[in-house]
Parts: C-alpha cells; sequence; structure tokens
C-alpha cells in the first residue's frame, strides 16, 4: 500500500489526512490562505514533512496519490462572490433563468426575494440563433450579434461567459462557433462555459442554470488546481492529484477545471464516503452525517451503507444543477459566520469572516463577531501543529 494524502479545503481551516505505507493514520490542519488557497495547502504539507523529519520536497516525492475535496464552489455560492459572468442565449430565452420554471421556495410568501443573480439582466444578451430539436439549423447564428454582445460583456465587466443555446446539446455548432468568436473578441476572457460540454441535455432552464452557475464559479476553481498542481509538481510530486466530486467519485484537474459545477459539495460528499466507510466497518447501515465547517453546516441521510445520489431537481444556494450528485443538504451557517443585528433581528451568515484575519475572537484584527455555534473551528487562535511523540 502506497502512501497517500487526503486534503479538505474550507472556508476557514485546510485540513489534511496522510496514510503511511504501514497504514498509520496522520492528522494535521492549518488556516486556509483565501487570496491562494493552494499556499494553505503545501503549508500544511509542509508541517506533515516536519512531523516526520523530512523537507517539504523529499515528503512529495514520496507521495503515491493525492486525493482532494474542497468547498471552494460552495463557498462561492453561499457568499456569492464568483467572477463576473454574462450570458449568451437564443433570442427568446434571456428571462429563462428568472422564470425559473414557476419554482418558489417560499410559495406562501409573495414577498420572497428572487435568488441574488449570476448574471444580471443586461449582461443576458439574446442572440438570432435557432436549431430544431433534430438539431437542424431554422435560423443561422448571427455573428455579427455574438461580436456585439460579447464586446458589451466585456465593457459591463464580465469575466466569465455561458453560451446556452437552443438544442445545442443535439448539434452544438452554433455554441462551438460563438465560443471562437469570443477568444477572438475577448482574448483574455477567464472562462468559457458552454451548455452542451456542460451538462448535454435539455430542459432548457436546466441546463441554463447548470451552465451558468459553472461559469461563474469555475474561474477560482482552475486558477485554484491549476497553482496547486504547479506548485506540487515543483516540489517533486509525481503521482496523480485526483478531485472529488459531487458524485462520490474523483476525477483529473483538466477535467475539473472545464466542468467546476461537478465540485459543488465536493467537501461535504467526501465527508459522507469516509463516514459511510467507517460507519460500515462498525456494523451500522443507517446514520446520518455532519459536517460543520467555517462556512457551511452540512447533512447527509446514509442508507444501506449508500448515500442517495440524486439525478433531478438538485437545488443548491437556490439555483438548479442538473448533474448526479450525492444528496447533502447545506446551510449557511457554520463556525466562522458572522453574526449581525440587521432591523432587530439577529442574522447568522451566510458571509463567513474565514480565516485571515477570521472574527474578532481570533485576536488578529478581525472587527466582526462570530456567531457562538459550536465548531471544531472555534479556537481563539489557528491550532497547535503536535509534534512527533505527542
Amino acid at each position: 500500500m502506497g502512501t497517500r494524502v487526503g486534503i479538505d479545503v474550507g472556508g476557514t481551516f485546510t485540513d489534511l489526512i496522510y496514510v503511511t505505507s504501514d497504514g498509520e493514520v496522520v492528522l494535521d490542519k492549518t488556516p486556509t490562505t483565501p487570496d491562494d488557497q493552494s499556499t494553505g495547502v503545501m503549508t500544511g504539507l509542509g508541517q506533515l514533512a516536519d512531523r516526520f523529519g523530512v523537507s517539504l520536497s523529499e515528503f512529495c516525492a514520496g507521495l503515491d496519490i493525492v486525493v482532494h475535496g474542497t468547498t471552494t464552489a460552495d463557498n462561492t455560492m453561499i457568499e456569492m462572490n464568483g467572477s463576473p459572468t454574462g450570458l449568451l442565449t437564443t433570442k427568446g430565452h434571456r428571462d429563462e433563468i428568472e422564470l425559473r420554471r414557476g419554482f418558489k421556495e417560499q410559495i406562501w410568501d409573495p414577498a420572497f426575494p428572487p435568488p441574488s443573480p449570476i448574471a444580471r439582466r443586461r449582461a443576458r444578451i439574446a442572440i438570432p440563433e435557432r436549431l430544431d430539436f433534430e438539431g437542424e439549423v431554422v435560423q443561422p447564428l448571427d455573428e455579427d450579434a455574438v461580436r456585439r454582445g460579447v464586446q458589451r460583456l466585456r465593457t459591463l465587466g464580465a469575466r466569465s461567459i455561458a453560451v446556452v443555446f437552443l438544442f445545442s446539446f443535439v448539434n452544438p455548432a452554433h455554441e462551438r462557433r460563438a465560443a471562437e468568436i469570443i477568444r477572438e473578441e475577448f482574448p483574455d476572457v477567464e472562462n468559457i462555459s458552454l451548455s452542451h460540454e456542460v451538462m448535454p441535455r435539455g430542459p432548457e432552464f436546466e441546463r441554463t442554470s447548470t451552465t451558468l452557475v459553472n461559469a461563474y464559479v469555475a474561474p477560482r476553481i482552475a486558477s485554484y488546481v491549476t497553482h496547486l498542481q504547479e506548485k506540487l509538481r515543483a516540489t517533486g510530486f509525481g503521482g496523480p492529484l485526483l478531485i472529488m466530486q459531487s458524485t462520490g467519485g474523483v476525477m483529473p484537474p483538466d477535467y475539473v477545471s472545464r466542468r467546476a459545477v461537478t465540485l459543488l459539495a465536493s467537501g461535504p460528499t467526501g465527508g459522507v464516503m469516509g463516514s459511510a466507510l467507517a460507519a460500515s466497518r462498525a456494523g451500522v447501515s443507517d446514520f446520518v452525517t455532519m459536517d460543520m465547517g467555517g462556512t457551511s453546516f452540512d447533512v447527509c441521510l446514509v442508507r444501506d451503507d449508500k448515500p442517495e445520489i440524486k439525478t433531478d431537481w438538485n437545488w443548491r444556494y437556490r439555483y438548479y444543477i442538473g448533474l448526479p450528485m450525492v444528496d447533502v443538504e447545506s446551510v449557511g451557517a457554520g463556525g466562522g459566520s458572522i453574526a449581525r443585528v440587521s432591523q432587530g433581528t439577529l442574522l447568522v451568515g451566510p458571509e463567513s469572516a474565514g480565516s485571515q484575519p477570521g472574527p474578532v475572537c481570533y485576536g488578529r484584527g478581525g472587527t466582526r463577531p462570530r456567531s457562538p455555534t459550536p465548531t471544531r473551528c472555534s479556537a481563539i487562535s489557528p491550532p497547535k501543529v503536535s509534534q512527533p511523540g505527542e
């Protein structure tokens, strides 16, 4: 059995588990570094190396595999601080994302607000084009309209663009040509999400929502994964880096950079899969997993040793995700969630203090109070790193 490291990057702390070739399990953690989360990961690996009295390069060169779960996509959606996003869509379908098939979370509250928009209406551009249900061209793609739309999105400050054309999952020609035009008109765009690649099936609202979420979280995911892989290679790690997906499986970085939406609930899903294995070995087959992090609180129901994987009607952070997902329910109230009073009402979350500078109780320059919820991340200062023999 080779040496393995599992990494879970949360909004506040980065947790690591190291399994030696002899089967020994070693745990460690370090504060997450929000500006570049790969820095926190490498710091954690350095702490593990120190515990075994070797250099970081020696430690990484001896690893056979690194498996990584992350809450980056989830925290982005909880705090709605993703990349400024624009949408190119078939004329007549500009407001598909707001109609939401008439779905409303609070049906008895007429004043219940809509979800925060990923793409404002002015950043949703209607493009004359049309394919029928067999993929035959009914109306050719208006390339001039695409160019004007891209120029407008660039002026509006968009850094990521989603393209959702009717029946593109049958014939992707129009979406592919639109992507070529985007790269010509906007060469420094951070991400182009094509709906036929993100969710290659109908219906339209579901595909639009899923593609917009992908475009919103992809730049941050891609930047992080790229930096992490480069740093691991630079330290001598030659094995595979695998990223946990929302289905409970793992995929290489190149794949998840294109379909970043599959990383929603990545970290919590890893916890569910590990809990299922531990419970199975303990003879428990029906249970509920709970994961309290710094930004969110996640729960999952497991029956007969297996968590449910939902393939339809997956709503995450008020957006529909049309992909298979382990059924993890998350709320934006974690150990680092900011407590505040608004109009006489105490509110907690979804904004999180994170680890830098953290809430006021950390004594590191933060000015806002953390919620009083007791969690694994509630220490006043970062956790002490134990030394060998402790």
